[in-house]
């Protein structure tokens, strides 16, 4: 090092140089901003389709449970396979079961 430069302070760089790397720096600012505009939208999204599926599943198990008590009250067996197997009497799941099955994230 020669005497009397500062370690510090780096060269200075030709004009046309500092004008290229100030155009790729607001270009890079540019992109930045663009995705933090995606992320936020896809995170969105992707909070709008977990509530979407949390109803879906509930619906879901409303539904079974209607289904399970009309053919309750109608004498009907919903079983697959063998007619006298217990696996026919046990009607549908209800919506605790499904919680454990499905549990809610927040």
């Amino acid at each position: 090092m020669a005497p009397g430069q500062n370690s510090s302070v780096p060269p200075t760089l030709p004009p046309s140089v500092e004008a290229a790397y100030k155009l790729k720096c607001i270009a890079l600012k540019k992109r930045m901003a663009e995705l933090d505009e995606y992320n936020d939208a896809t995170r969105q999204r992707v909070i709008r389709n977990t509530r979407a599926i949390r109803k879906m599943r509930l619906e879901r198990a409303f539904l079974l449970k209607s289904i399970g008590e009309i053919t309750e009250r109608k004498g009907l067996s919903i079983g697959f396979g063998d007619p006298d197997s217990d696996a026919s009497s046990e009607g549908p799941p209800t919506v605790n079961s499904y919680s454990s099955l499905y549990p809610i994230r927040k």
